[in-house]
């Protein structure tokens, strides 16, 4: 995915942050979302290449924003990342690729990964 647009939800600032300083220097365009409802108005209304999430994020209310992609009929991939992120794949009920990356980041890993997208 060369230039490709990235959808970022974190549960905080900092995890947004933390997220977003990831792909900051490797020229994608990043849109970050606080919350669901915000990252649902972000994909009814642009068109992204892939949704990043914290793994703090992935709860019941992900639940609900997995089910929301599914009934809009998105698959775009998924890749999660944070502390514990390969635990959270079981969580996850998404019919799209789901990629996780625990904490530390394995930077190269992540971007050859978003190379072979």
């Amino acid at each position: 995915m060369d230039r490709g647009r990235i959808l970022i939800f974190g549960e905080s600032k900092e995890t947004s942050f933390e997220l977003r300083n990831l792909f900051d220097n490797h020229r994608f365009e990043l849109e970050i979302a606080l919350n669901k409802d915000v990252g649902k108005t972000v994909l009814s209304t642009r068109m992204m290449n892939l949704i990043v999430m914290h793994s703090e994020t992935i709860n019941e209310e992900s639940t609900e924003f997995f089910s929301y992609l599914t009934g809009q009929g998105v698959s775009l991939p998924l890749m999660v990342c944070g502390e514990d992120a390969d635990n959270c794949r079981e969580k996850i009920d998404y019919e799209g690729t789901v990629a996780c990356f625990d904490k530390p980041y394995p930077v190269a890993d992540v971007l050859d990964y978003l190379a072979d997208l």
